[in-house]
């Protein structure tokens, strides 16, 4: 019979865990169902970020590295690096894009948002996808962010699940979407709305900041932007 603490932790919690910080065999999953899941997120959030060919871009908890891939294809004339505190990720996203990495066009590192292991002014872009949520502190990763970044570089992040989520509802909004979202809380995920989000980017100091959102779209897809 199984244990207590196998029986407290469950199928939901142990999820919860692995999207926190995949590890082993379930944070491999994870890696492979995110994949899937934020395929039309990653891109639509790679749209507002508008990253040119010769741009340097750093993704932050690049998870299994489908969004550096498909920066990489953008930036084919730049560098993108990306960053997960995870190493099942960082393996996963390091196989993903092989070719790219061993073309010295990629690099993909363990690491913390909150002491971001590169120098001052190196990037064009920065972006975070559906990572926000997990940084233990949310001001002092936007100062790293912002310290990588290039004078007039631009930072995005873009989430998921948050307070944009439709007036009127969708299906998949009424049957999982409160519910979600306040266990999604209760587990100590940070929720928030793009005017929050973007009240951040202004305390770190970024310029010309705002927030796009798509309300119908899973549970309330926004996008907050700034400059530095």
């Amino acid at each position: 019979m199984p244990g207590a603490n196998t029986l407290t932790r469950g199928p939901y919690r142990l999820l919860q865990e692995n999207f926190r910080r995949p590890a082993g065999a379930p944070g491999a999953l994870v890696g492979h169902l995110m994949t899937v899941q934020h395929r039309g997120l990653t891109r639509w959030s790679a749209e507002h970020l508008d990253v040119r060919r010769t741009h340097h871009v750093l993704d932050l908890g690049c998870g299994s590295g489908m969004a550096v891939e498909l920066l990489a294809r953008r930036a084919e004339l730049g560098f993108v690096a990306g960053l997960d505190y995870s190493a099942t990720m960082v393996r996963q996203a390091v196989r993903r894009n092989a070719a790219a990495v061993g073309q010295g066009r990629v690099a993909i590192r363990q690491g913390d948002v909150g002491q971001l292991p590169y120098e001052d002014g190196v990037f064009d872009r920065v972006s975070a996808i559906e990572t926000f949520y997990f940084w233990p502190d949310p001001l002092r990763g936007l100062a790293e962010a912002y310290r990588v970044l290039k004078p007039g570089g631009q930072l995005a992040i873009t989430l998921e699940m948050s307070r944009e989520a439709a007036t009127v509802p969708t299906l998949t909004q009424r049957l999982f979407g409160r519910r979600f979202t306040e266990r999604s809380e209760q587990d100590g995920l940070r929720i928030l709305s793009g005017a929050e989000l973007v009240a951040l980017l202004d305390v770190a100091g970024f310029k010309d900041t705002r927030f796009v959102a798509e309300p119908r779209r899973s549970l309330g897809w926004v996008c907050a932007l700034g400059r530095k």
